[in-house]
């Protein structure tokens, strides 16, 4: 650094001496040369110690970090950012491990009937199931049976009563037939029976006229004509009561 102070001082007397008119010597410029490259070699050994103690505080920003959360978990931050080494468990006494030991029999013990009555119940599940299973095989096969017997009788049923729905109608048929031969023949009886009785009604109704003419002749009433009345005439006819004048049948008045 003494150096520096001189070479700064030696130059600023070069300086003042150019002011003052005066030439500088000529190993000045091999001097302001050696100076530039100086500065430069300062320059970069400036910015190397600006890096590095970027790199310290960086470093001591970690460590600063560490410590707080070191103090945040309760444990004392050592040199060098260390931790207080952590003890180690004192091993366990013969009554700890027998205690623990009793408690882990009384675990499996626990467990082990557990998985018993898991067992048992499991084992019941299924025979209650299997029992299940035969019983709901057996309903379906004796509803199955069941219904194949019903659809038996009801197919005999109606064969059955098709045919008796054919016998009633063949009976039926026979009826109408017998009925219809019996109509034909009481037909033809009353038509015969009509045509029998036309000669008596045709001499009846001759009858009645010359009554009624005679009955004018004579000066009486006339007979109301009825149907009543002819067959009172008729029927007094059968029984052989009218009078008879010749060949014609003359009827007393009543008045």
């Amino acid at each position: 650094m003494a150096n520096q102070n001189g070479l700064n001082a030696q130059n600023a007397a070069l300086y003042s001496g150019m002011n003052g008119s005066i030439m500088p010597s000529a190993g000045h410029y091999s001097d302001m040369q050696t100076l530039m490259q100086n500065m430069e070699s300062l320059s970069g050994w400036l910015e190397q110690n600006r890096q590095e103690w970027g790199q310290v505080q960086e470093g001591l920003a970690r460590v600063e970090r560490l410590q707080g959360r070191l103090a945040q978990q309760g444990q004392l931050p050592l040199l060098n950012g260390d931790t207080q080494p952590t003890e180690e468990p004192a091993a366990p006494t013969v009554s700890q491990l027998q205690t623990s030991l009793a408690q882990a029999n009384q675990r499996i013990a626990s467990l082990e009937r557990s998985y018993q009555d898991q067992v048992r119940l499991q084992q019941a599940y299924e025979e209650t199931l299997t029992d299940t299973t035969d019983r709901v095989r057996q309903y379906c096969f004796e509803q199955q049976n069941h219904i194949v017997a019903l659809h038996q009788s009801y197919q005999q049923a109606l064969a059955q009563s098709r045919s008796e729905t054919m016998e009633a109608q063949l009976t039926h048929q026979g009826w109408q037939a017998s009925l219809q031969r019996l109509s034909e023949g009481v037909r033809a009886a009353l038509k015969a029976r009509e045509e029998e009785g036309m000669p008596y009604k045709t001499r009846i109704a001759a009858l009645k006229e010359e009554n009624r003419v005679l009955r004018a002749k004579a000066g009486w009433e006339p007979i109301p004509d009825s149907e009543d009345e002819d067959s009172d005439e008729i029927a007094e006819g059968s029984r052989g009561r009218p009078a008879t004048v010749g060949e014609n049948v003359v009827v007393v008045p009543s008045g």
